[in-house]
């Protein structure tokens, strides 16, 4: 499955890496640093994938299993109290919304 998420692998992969603390203070700085880095191309692409994702009948704990480990995402929402998909909900609005 992780076939069908090329842009939202590298978003997440690059972006929330294992040592993305050391590059960003908070998950919204991470996200803006994405934003301004990459090209519209690749953010509206990264959009649509996590908006397909979004869309899928998924388990929440399936959803988490499928970011943290196969799209390689090292940050864990639900440190800051949101699940997955809420987290990933506003990681949309964010792509969708850039300021």
């Amino acid at each position: 499955m992780i076939d069908r998420f090329p842009h939202l692998t590298q978003f997440l992969g690059s972006y929330f890496h294992q040592d993305w603390p050391l590059e960003a203070d908070t998950p919204s700085d991470a996200v803006n640093n994405y934003l301004n880095s990459e090209p519209p191309e690749s953010i509206e692409a990264a959009s649509q994938e996590l908006r397909k994702l979004l869309e899928m009948p998924i388990a929440p704990a399936d959803l988490e299993t499928f970011v943290l480990d196969e799209l390689g995402c090292y940050y864990d929402p639900t440190s800051d109290n949101q699940t997955v998909r809420e987290w990933l909900e506003s990681v949309q609005q964010s792509l969708n919304n850039p300021s």
